[in-house]
């Protein structure tokens, strides 16, 4: 899935971008933003893939936003506007593309398959530095739940999947529940990925407990557990499950 921003002082230029990117089922919008700043600031927070940015808009232009080192680490800039005279600039600032108004879909399509490989070549290029820095990484030999007076051991081995808790997480390991009293997100990063994988903001499973990967009759996707266990996919991480357990990411 392609995360994209689009930022555009004239609501019916966001309408325009919004229209053009739905139509691509890999597409999802993570922010729409009216000036410069606000762009800035959902970069900073969301990192998306993609921002789709005016070049003059108020508070600070698309160009000011594109030179804004904190974010660029991830995102990439398509220029939109109504303008030739910034193609330069825009391109000394690395932008992707440099799109001008109005827009046609071959031309819009064409930007956004060019987003795509690059996507994919930094998507690749960190799969395998965390491949190199997961052998090297230490990560729990086993998570601990407090019983009473005990603090009792829960082998990895024996876990099926782990969901959010309020502030702390469920552990189900051989059809028992066991509080652990950590944040989920916090206890992923301790998890080591090649065992484990968050498929849903609340569900963390264990790979090799999974039976099947499944679409559901309401649309989305959910996994099947060993034990008959069903638990949902979130749209988000879809692709990456349905890379790990076979099926369309749709």
């Amino acid at each position: 899935m392609i995360r994209a921003l689009i930022a555009d002082d004239e609501a019916l230029s966001r309408r325009a971008l919004h229209q053009l990117l739905a139509r691509h089922s890999d597409v999802e919008i993570v922010a729409e933003c009216c000036d410069g700043a606000e762009a800035r600031q959902a970069m900073k927070a969301l990192e998306p893939d993609v921002a789709f940015l005016d070049i003059r808009m108020p508070l600070e232009t698309g160009l000011d936003v594109a030179r804004a080192k904190e974010h660029r680490r991830r995102t990439l800039v398509v220029f939109v506007t109504a303008f030739d005279k910034f193609a330069l600039p825009a391109f000394e600032a690395d932008a992707a593309d440099y799109l001008t108004k109005p827009l046609t879909e071959s031309r819009f399509d064409e930007t956004l398959d060019r987003v795509r490989a690059r996507v994919k070549i930094r998507r690749d290029a960190e799969r395998f530095a965390d491949r190199g820095s997961a052998s090297r990484r230490r990560y729990a030999a086993h998570l601990v739940t407090r019983v009473g007076l005990m603090d009792v051991v829960i082998p990895l081995e024996t876990i099926d999947y782990i969901r959010a808790d309020d502030v702390y997480a469920a552990v189900v390991s051989r059809n028992k529940r066991h509080l652990v009293r950590t944040p989920l997100d916090a206890l992923e990063r301790t998890l080591d990925p090649r065992v484990f994988v968050r498929i849903h903001r609340s569900y963390i499973v264990r790979i090799d407990r999974v039976i099947a990967l499944r679409r559901r009759a309401r649309g989305g996707a959910e996994l099947v557990m060993e034990g008959g266990g069903v638990l949902p996919v979130s749209r988000r991480r879809r692709p990456r499950v349905a890379e790990l357990f076979g099926g369309s990411p749709a």
